[in-house]
């Protein structure tokens, strides 16, 4: 009887292990092509859900991206980031509040951080394929190796044709769901750098707050 338990849980650590294995080497996949694609500008839609209330938020945006720059709109926000100094223009006040965003602060909001979240600090299990209308989609979980985390787990799904990143679903542990669908992908677009910083001559009556 002992012989036939430790064989099930030699076998049962092996399956495991082959998960997370299968799950990094897809992630790794995903982020290479990421990492090459030079500038990309994305589509996507923000749907967040409230498990407890029943009820579903949900906005369009665009994303431009290189390397660890990016810029992000949204309806009433526009947030810049150049490497190093952040800009979030929020329409409803005119108002511009500048940052040097920390590690932490950069995670929530951040594509390349996004994209690269798997590489410490959880665990990987690979859930095998899912669809989503035409497209066939490897989904992987996340669950945090620190119980303190504010997630209880992430789920990433991953274009099988394309090998690139179509939704990313992050659940934290007071019943919200946000989910970030990639509608439209380009990459090898010329972005130059001034896509990622603010300019005031563009947004002459903005009123400008510097956090640093």
């Amino acid at each position: 009887m002992r012989t036939k338990l430790a064989t099930l849980s030699v076998l049962l650590f092996i399956s495991v292990m082959a998960s997370a294995q299968n799950a990094r080497s897809i992630l790794d996949k995903a982020s290479e092509i990421y990492n090459q694609s030079g500038g990309i500008t994305a589509a996507f839609t923000l749907d967040t859900k409230d498990t407890k209330q029943g009820a579903t938020y949900s906005y369009d945006g665009k994303a431009y991206m290189k390397g660890d720059k990016f810029r992000i709109e949204i309806p009433d926000a526009i947030t810049w980031f150049d490497g190093e100094t952040q800009w979030v223009y929020v329409k409803d006040t005119e108002e511009v509040n500048v940052s040097n965003p920390t590690g932490d602060e950069l995670q929530a909001i951040s594509p390349s951080s996004l994209f690269s979240i798997y590489k410490s600090g959880f665990n990987l299990k690979y859930k095998g394929e899912k669809k989503d209308n035409t497209k066939l989609l490897y989904e992987i979980e996340l669950t945090p190796e620190n119980k303190n985390s504010e997630f209880s787990r992430i789920i990433v799904q991953i274009d099988k044709g394309s090998n690139m990143f179509h939704r990313i679903t992050l659940v934290d542990k007071v019943g919200l769901e946000n989910i970030l669908t990639i509608k439209k992908y380009m990459t090898q677009q010329e972005l130059p750098d001034q896509t990622f910083r603010f300019n005031k001559s563009d947004y002459p009556d903005v009123e400008v707050v510097d956090l640093r």
